[in-house]
């Protein structure tokens, strides 16, 4: 329910349940429908590389319905715009799952269409969902109790997903089967139904809906005229970018270069994703201590070192040497989307966050994924060149995607120091900067 007045405490505790609650069901929604199961389902029905690295460019693609969250906001409040959105990025889901019925029947050309059409609704939907759950959060929280509230929500959607992924490694191992990724699907889409209910009860105020009823136009000429923003659009494009030719070639890469199973694959998966819940709590730790700004050039540095480690990458499989770029995937990731949050809202004044928040997504996540998908497609065909040798193609690939992305270290170095930055360094080079 929307109301004009500031929450009860026993409404945000309710809130606070029902957010808990969606988080628990949404991480074992995600992981039957997230990345991983969604390019073995692509690499099961014989996709090309090509396609499977366009597919992991539409998470950041989808950012294009981004500002659908804004208008369906104003119209019926943040909880339960988002829960609609759930609804219907579940319902893209099963649009994804229909494509193994027609590969099955040989109709490639259709099951391409609809996988490639429902993941960019999958992601769209979701980016159009979650455009506003800072301020919800704002809402059924105070100072008092935020942070943890926060701390738990996000424990419990990352113990869920961890959960999940055991339980689809062990299943398929006792059935890998495109029937099996199939139906993972399926059941990943009717738990995100689910977790939809628990968004639309969360309680909120009129707050939000007011200041997404605010033109947005005024706003954005204010925004662009900042070097602040400009520098974090640039510094976001090249981490976006980096994420989309580096991740999920990876994934292909281990399961075409070496020929593992999916449940193998599955394993590495764990790993990544294990990483991610653990650099999620330390990552702001170390933010505390040097700055965000320097924990997303760290960040970026390490996510590069993906591809020098695949170009090194032993000729038959290692399992501990190839854990290594998965688990720098999912540290890096989460130290650098968690840096980037934490970097925006240091810099950004409050009444400009979402608008900025809405443009700055907008940008970097669709001109990334648009570009990340036209280039890493690209690539794949122009290295993948010799069948009975695919690994040396993915190490040359790797290769020349680390050193196209090399320029972003110099773009992230440029964003503007914070304050507590500018203390530490020396005079001249604050001028500099």
């Amino acid at each position: 329910m929307i109301f004009k007045e500031a929450l009860s405490p026993e409404r945000q505790a309710s809130s606070q349940h029902n957010y808990c609650m969606f988080n628990v069901i949404n991480g074992l929604s995600y992981m039957c429908l997230g990345e991983t199961v969604l390019i073995l389902l692509a690499v099961q029905l014989g996709c090309p590389d090509y396609f499977i690295s366009t597919l992991g460019a539409m998470l950041y693609f989808g950012f294009l319905l981004l500002p659908l969250g804004k208008i369906m906001t104003a119209r019926v409040g943040a909880a339960r715009a988002q829960a609609y959105f759930w609804v219907a990025r579940n319902g893209a889901a099963l649009m994804v799952a229909s494509a193994s019925v027609f590969g099955y029947f040989s109709m490639m050309k259709t099951a391409m269409a609809l996988l490639l059409i429902g993941s960019f609704f999958f992601y769209g939907f979701r980016a159009a969902g979650v455009v506003m759950s800072q301020p919800l959060i704002g809402d059924f929280t105070d100072d008092r109790n935020r942070a943890r509230v926060i701390a738990v929500s996000v424990g419990l959607f990352y113990v869920s997903c961890l959960i999940a992924l055991l339980t689809i490694s062990f299943v398929l191992h006792l059935s890998p089967s495109l029937w099996t990724l199939t139906g993972i699907v399926v059941v990943g889409a009717c738990l995100g139904f689910t977790s939809s209910r628990f968004l639309a009860r969360i309680d909120e105020t009129e707050n939000i809906r007011r200041s997404a009823r605010r033109p947005i136009l005024p706003e954005l000429k204010n925004i662009l005229g900042t070097v602040t923003i400009r520098r974090q659009i640039m510094a976001g494009f090249m981490v976006n970018l980096g994420v989309i030719m580096l991740v999920p070639v990876s994934m292909l890469a281990l399961k075409r270069g070496y020929g593992v199973s999916d449940t193998d694959a599955l394993m590495f998966a764990l790993v990544q994703f294990t990483a991610c819940a653990v650099m999620s709590f330390l990552s702001g730790k170390v933010a505390a201590v040097i700055g965000p700004r320097k924990t997303i050039l760290i960040g970026y540095i390490l996510l590069l070192s993906i591809g020098v480690l695949w170009l090194v990458a032993p000729s038959s499989l290692n399992g501990f040497y190839m854990a290594l770029p998965f688990f720098f995937a999912g540290g890096t990731m989460v130290s650098m989307n968690n840096s980037v949050t934490h970097y925006f809202l240091q810099t950004v004044p409050p009444e400009n966050r979402v608008a900025a928040s809405m443009f700055v997504s907008v940008v970097t996540g669709a001109c990334s994924g648009v570009v990340g998908m036209i280039l890493a497609g690209f690539l794949l065909k122009l290295c993948i060149t010799d069948p009975g040798d695919l690994l040396a193609g993915y190490r040359v690939y790797f290769l020349v995607a680390a050193l196209l992305l090399s320029p972003g270290i110099w773009l992230i170095s440029r964003l503007t120091p914070l304050p507590s930055e500018k203390r530490r360094l020396p005079k001249s080079w604050q001028d500099v900067r």
